[in-house]
Parts: structure tokens; C-alpha cells; sequence
């Protein structure tokens, strides 16, 4: 009995030990989050960069009250119509205060954006930045002095440094305001080069208009002669308007030269349907293989050609595209050739070409804005 009342009472004290616990736990818990709370770093601010060959991409995002001396109307508020006014204000500081280098040489600056948003519950401004260099990007130091002499010592800045699959990261603050970037893959003569044949080859394995201006071409060719000079036709003629427009020696509206493509297409694939003649296809190969090199060159505009090595890089680039077009045709000549031998390849012709039509008519509505792009 003694036993039993023992084992009770230990029973009743070691539960309210527990209940005790319990209670400072909890406790314990609020405060740590309140002090969380009040320690929410509202003054912290994300760089995101993006090393290629040619430059690097910066996403910048500071945080709304590390930037209120561009409030113009004292609101303790900034609004995109107060950003757009002090645009040429802010270009200054970051260009000044922001700067990426080189072999101790600056790497060019462009503002490309900037708009309001918000990051992990914090209001501020986004920018887009561009460092071009005229040498491989093969390292650069970043030298960061932002907010904190003229809005808040106590500002930080988390930086990711991304380059393909390599991912490197650091922390400016007041004390740390300088972080060297060395890259784990340089970029050499070679490498880009390799780089920018890769691309044309992409480009062109991915360019599905230019894949089906190639198959209408194709479709009503009845032996290898008639291939090689269709392939050799577009060959020479978009290479010239590709060296020309990258060069820029011609320029023309993006969007009119990729609704002229679509109408290549279009007429290409009509003309499979109407005419048997088809002795001077490669003569028409070339005056629309030109409008399709400017395409080409487009498309290279956006990927950016670096300084250091811009001619070995186009004509890599371009011979990628020759690679993966010759690519394509090996591949799907044979096949279009044993199937003109059926009896019922006109019909396939007519069927093939009308499809190919219609996709290239979509194309047009798209790029001529009549219909909203699907992507």
C-alpha cells in the first residue's frame, strides 16, 4: 500500500514538472518570435548574377525604405511614376556605386529595368542591370557600395553568382564591400567557340519555322541534285544576311522580319500545292534565305556576340546552324525520297503542305499582333 501512494505522488510531481515545462516553453517561444518579429530584416537586399560569355546579368532588389531619398513627395513611399522621374538620378548611383571589374577595369554599365515588387513580405524596387565586357568573362570583382553611407550603415546585401550549373554566394555589409567571382570553367578561345557552334546548331534544331521552310523546300525534290543546291541556295544567302545584320550594316524591326519568314512559309508551302514546276526552287531558296540570316541574326543579338573574338564567334555560330540544317536534311531526305515511290505521295505533298500553311499562317497572326502569342 505504502508502495502504491509513492509511485502516485511521484506520478503527480513528475506531471507537474511537465506542466511546468510546459508553460515556460511556450512562453519561451512567444518571446523568440516577437524578437523575431521586430528583428525582420526590412533593410536587406538580394543580388541575383548571371555569368556569360560576353557579360553578366545583375537582378538587383533594395528594399523601398533604403531608397526614400527618390521620394520625391516625402510620402515615405516610392512609386514607379517617382522611379521613372529620378531614373537618370538612380542610373548615377548605380553606376557609381555598383561597378564590376575586370583586370581592374570597369565592365560596361547599362540600367536595362526597374519596377516595384516585393520580396519575402519586403516592399522595393527590382532592377535590371547588364556589366558587357569586351573580353571573355572569365572572373570580375564586385565592388558593392550601396545605402551605406546615405541611408543605412547597417544594410546587407545577399549576392548569388550563377554560371551554368556553378552556383557561388556572398554577403555585402559595411564592413565587406568587395567579393572577387573567379570562374571554375574560363572561357577560352576555343571554349567560346565550341560555345557558339553549339548555339547555331540549337537554334537551328529548336528554329521550328526555319525546320518547316525547310521541308516545304524539300517536299518537291525528286533527287540528291536537286537537294544540294536548295540546302547550298539558303546556305549562301543566310550567311550573307547574317554577317550583315550582325554586323550591323543592315537593321531591320525584329517583328517585320519574323512575319516575313511566316510569309515565306506560307508561300512555299502554297506553291507546293499549285505548281509542278519547281527547276528554279533553289533561286527562290536564296532571296528568302536571306530574310531568314536576319532572323538568325536576331536571335544571335539576343544571346550577344563577345568583343574579343565577335567574327571567329559569328562564323562558328553560323556553321553550327549549317551543321544542324545538314543534320535535319540527312536525316529526313532518305525517307521523303523512298516515299515519293508510292503512289500516294501527292497526296501526302498536297496534305504535308496545307498543314505547314496553316501553322505559318498562325505564325503571321502572331507576330503581326493580330492574335495574342500563345507563349
Amino acid at each position: 500500500m505504502f508502495r502504491i501512494t509513492s509511485m502516485i505522488r511521484a506520478m503527480k510531481i513528475a506531471l507537474r514538472l511537465f506542466l511546468i515545462l510546459l508553460i515556460v516553453s511556450l512562453f519561451w517561444g512567444l518571446i523568440n518570435d516577437r524578437q523575431a518579429a521586430e528583428a525582420h530584416p526590412l533593410n536587406n537586399g538580394y543580388s541575383q548574377l548571371s555569368v556569360h560569355p560576353d557579360r553578366v546579368d545583375y537582378e538587383l532588389f533594395i528594399p523601398e525604405l533604403s531608397l526614400l531619398k527618390y521620394d520625391a513627395n516625402r510620402d515615405d513611399k516610392l512609386s514607379s511614376e517617382e522611379l521613372v522621374q529620378q531614373r537618370s538620378a538612380i542610373e548615377t548611383d548605380l553606376r557609381d556605386h555598383l561597378r564590376l571589374e575586370q583586370n581592374m577595369e570597369p565592365m560596361t554599365f547599362h540600367l536595362q529595368g526597374m519596377e516595384k515588387t516585393e520580396k519575402e513580405t519586403i516592399s522595393g524596387v527590382s532592377f535590371q542591370l547588364e556589366y558587357t565586357s569586351s573580353t571573355p568573362v572569365n572572373g570580375f570583382t564586385i565592388e558593392y557600395n550601396l545605402i551605406f553611407e546615405d541611408a543605412d550603415p547597417l544594410h546587407m546585401n545577399f549576392a548569388i553568382i550563377e554560371e551554368g550549373q556553378d552556383i557561388d554566394q556572398t554577403v555585402f555589409d559595411a564592413s565587406h564591400r568587395s567579393y572577387h567571382y573567379e570562374s571554375m570553367h574560363p572561357a577560352t578561345w576555343g571554349s567560346t567557340l565550341l560555345k557558339y557552334f553549339t548555339l547555331g546548331i540549337e537554334h537551328i534544331v529548336t528554329g521550328y519555322d526555319h525546320i518547316l521552310f525547310l521541308f516545304s523546300l524539300l517536299f518537291v525534290s525528286r533527287r540528291w541534285k536537286d537537294i544540294i543546291r536548295i540546302v547550298t541556295a539558303f546556305t549562301i544567302a543566310h550567311s550573307i544576311t547574317l554577317f550583315l545584320a550582325a554586323t550591323g550594316f543592315i537593321r531591320i524591326a525584329p517583328a517585320w522580319i519574323e512575319s516575313a519568314i511566316a510569309l515565306t512559309i506560307c508561300y512555299v508551302a502554297l506553291e507546293n500545292v499549285w505548281s509542278k514546276k519547281h527547276e528554279l526552287r533553289w533561286l527562290l531558296t536564296f532571296v528568302f534565305g536571306l530574310i531568314h540570316g536576319m532572323g538568325f541574326a536576331g536571335a544571335l543579338e539576343e544571346i550577344g556576340l563577345p568583343k574579343s573574338y565577335f567574327i571567329s564567334s559569328l562564323l562558328t555560330f553560323n556553321l553550327g546552324v549549317e551543321a544542324g540544317q545538314l543534320a535535319i536534311v540527312l536525316l529526313v531526305m532518305p525517307l521523303l525520297l523512298q516515299l515519293r515511290k508510292k503512289s500516294w505521295y501527292s497526296k501526302l505533298l498536297v496534305a504535308g503542305s496545307l498543314v505547314i500553311f496553316l501553322q505559318a499562317v498562325w505564325w503571321l497572326l502572331e507576330r503581326t499582333g493580330v492574335i495574342g502569342s500563345a507563349g
